[in-house]
């Protein structure tokens, strides 16, 4: 315990009236005593300078950052799990399920490698570049000894090439990806690499507070907050999750709030795509759909992780797959049997979707 600061009183001098003898008796005695505070005290100041931390003491980890300088002007963040990278706006993107790589162009190919994608390297321009990101749950065994380069906050691992294939491949077990590039321009997109907004949205640590200026917003029994900037559309019309000619979890229906019950189907065929897509900018935004056709219309296989949020007496369960540009949750209202799925646009470093996660709330 430290001790506290003395503070001094001037005291006007008073005449002593106690006989020598008994004066030097009692000077000694109060010198003893001083010395015996003043060991006293030097023990307590070793004790309580001591590193040792109690038990009890509990460290917050600080909420992950989205280096929004990785992100080269006309380039655009492309979102897989808790990792991004960006790419330049020209290029395509091959979401799991794109099964032709015959146009041989720049492109970036996300999840795990298919029969077709994975002879996409051959024959090849050599003024093409390719980058395929995978899922990996842990650092492969050749680097446990060697020692990671930080890239934006990053630990990245770089493997040995094989021969005189000019292929390189990158680890980042923090946020969970493999990067394997080939092309000249590997080099500039593996530096672009960082964490995506989905951390920032799920990352552990205190809840943030929504601005007074937002507006609160009730739907099903559920309510939440969000920019007032932001216009409201209620639906009755199932749109699916995320924009339906495109890859779910990559972009929003509309921007703004979307509301909708879901009871209505929805007709509309997609085009037919003649070419692979281009990498679809992240979106802000917040849609909420409510019935039993939101996954089965469109036959959307998502998982929904076991690890649950408790949200001001709701509970919400985020996708783990899809994982791309969309926050996905499955939300348990109290008192409903209808499912309440909410998708929250992933973009710039990932605040605004975390102020909207933690609003939600039973209405």
């Amino acid at each position: 315990m430290a001790s506290q600061p003395q503070r001094r009183v001037h005291r006007e001098p008073v005449q002593s009236k106690v006989p020598p003898s008994r004066l030097h008796g009692n000077m000694s005695t109060v010198r003893l005593r001083a010395l015996v505070l003043v060991v006293l005290a030097l023990t307590l100041a070793a004790c309580t300078s001591s590193p040792a931390v109690s038990p009890t003491t509990t460290v917050t980890k600080p909420i992950p950052a989205v280096d929004l300088s990785a992100t080269p002007t006309g380039w655009v963040p492309v979102a897989y799990g808790d990792a991004q990278v960006s790419v330049p706006a020209a290029w395509s993107v091959y979401y799991p399920g794109w099964t032709d790589c015959g146009f041989k162009r720049d492109g970036l190919y996300l999840g795990p490698a298919t029969a077709t994608t994975a002879g996409c390297f051959i024959g090849v321009s050599p003024r093409t570049t390719q980058v395929y990101l995978r899922h990996i749950d842990r650092l492969p065994s050749q680097y446990t000894s060697g020692k990671p380069v930080i890239r934006n906050g990053v630990p990245v691992y770089l493997s040995p090439t094989y021969g005189s294939i000019p292929v390189l491949v990158y680890d980042a077990p923090s946020i969970g990806v493999e990067v394997t590039v080939i092309g000249p321009l590997a080099k500039r997109v593996v530096d672009t690499l960082t964490r995506s907004p989905r951390t920032v949205a799920l990352a552990s640590g205190p809840a943030p507070s929504f601005p007074r200026s937002w507006q609160t917003i009730t739907f099903q029994g559920l309510a939440f907050a969000a920019p007032s900037s932001w216009p409201v559309t209620r639906s009755s019309v199932n749109h699916g999750i995320g924009y339906p000619c495109a890859m779910p979890g990559v972009a929003l229906w509309e921007p703004g709030v979307v509301l909708s019950t879901d009871v209505r189907n929805y007709f509309d065929l997609c085009p037919a795509p003649v070419r692979p897509p281009g990498p679809q900018g992240p979106q802000e935004g917040i849609q909420v759909d409510s019935g039993s056709n939101t996954l089965s219309q469109w036959n959307l296989h998502i998982v929904f992780s076991t690890h649950c949020l408790s949200l001001h007496g709701v509970r919400a369960c985020p996708a783990t797959s899809p994982a791309y540009s969309i926050l996905v949750l499955k939300v348990t209202v109290p008192g409903r049997s209808k499912t309440v799925y909410v998708s929250i646009g992933l973009a710039g470093n990932g605040v605004v979707a975390r102020t909207i996660l933690y609003s939600l709330k039973e209405a």
